[in-house]
């Protein structure tokens, strides 16, 4: 999504009296919210279609950041404009997805880091928030309304707006209003997440623009995350650019009018270690 359609979005004032119209914010919550049709994967990475919601594609990977097997890896500035499927195979990723939102020049929006290097132009605003992990996998998503100078120890570092959870924060149904359009309209998503020890992470995409398949406003992608068990959840760029790679696979449905991957700003993958 480009800077300019975002801040449009974002900064819309009109009331969305019938955003809901195709069901209150919590209708269709599943109780079998959990079940998984779980494909284990090697270096402690599980992929499942999460039915949180009926008539939803929600793909999740729970990434287990114990695993000494694996590692985080973002984009570098050197990487900018690749889609997901073009990064794993670039970087040999067990699992990618895209991130951070970003301007005409494909320049990320707030911090990035990829393989410890700071992308050039790029720093930490009170309106954005990040995942920041070191090499042995101590990640944190930074709280809502924080800003942060960088941290030498960080190897991956990748954000977006808006942060959906954190211990003293959650994202409701009236800041879908408050933020119109952009928050409140179901669209496609993408959305990372960790629990409360900060041992696993959720790399979570969530299908739209597909006809009668439309995604999720802001508010029920958090429920998404609570449902998965997340203390911490942070939007990141979605639409056309939401993409899942899964062993060099796109595993999620593209908008009909965007029928091919996006080149995006950056991306975040799941690596295996030498």
């Amino acid at each position: 999504m480009s800077l300019k359609n975002f801040i449009w979005r974002t900064l819309s004032v009109s009331l969305l009296s019938c955003i809901f119209a195709s069901g209150p914010a919590n209708a269709a919550m599943s109780s079998a919210s959990l079940a998984k049709t779980t494909h284990e994967q090697s270096n402690g990475i599980s992929y499942w279609m999460d039915s949180t919601f009926s008539n939803k594609k929600i793909h999740i990977l729970q990434i287990d950041l114990t695993n000494p097997k694996i590692s985080l890896r973002a984009s570098t500035n050197n990487e900018r404009g690749m889609t997901p499927s073009e990064f794993a195979a670039k970087s040999g990723a067990l699992a990618v997805i895209n991130g951070d939102f970003f301007d005409a020049y494909k320049k990320p929006i707030g911090l990035a880091i990829g393989e410890g290097q700071i992308w050039p132009g790029t720093a930490d605003t009170k309106e954005w928030s990040f995942l920041a992990c070191d090499d042995d996998n101590d990640c944190f998503i930074e709280p809502y309304n924080k800003v942060s100078a960088p941290n030498p120890n960080w190897t991956t570092v990748v954000g977006g707006w808006q942060i959906l959870l954190d211990p003293d924060f959650e994202w409701k149904n009236e800041n879908d209003l408050e933020c119109a359009d952009f928050c409140a309209t179901q669209h496609p998503r993408t959305v990372i997440g960790l629990n409360d020890d900060r041992t696993i992470l959720w790399l979570v995409v969530v299908e739209g623009r597909q006809g009668n398949l439309t995604g999720l406003s802001l508010a029920n992608t958090t429920r998404v995350m609570k449902q998965l068990g997340a203390t911490w959840a942070l939007n990141l760029d979605g639409g056309g650019s939401s993409g899942l790679v899964l062993n060099g696979k796109l595993v999620n449905g593209r908008p009909f009018n965007e029928p091919f991957e996006r080149r995006v700003s950056n991306c975040l993958g799941v690596v295996s270690r030498p």
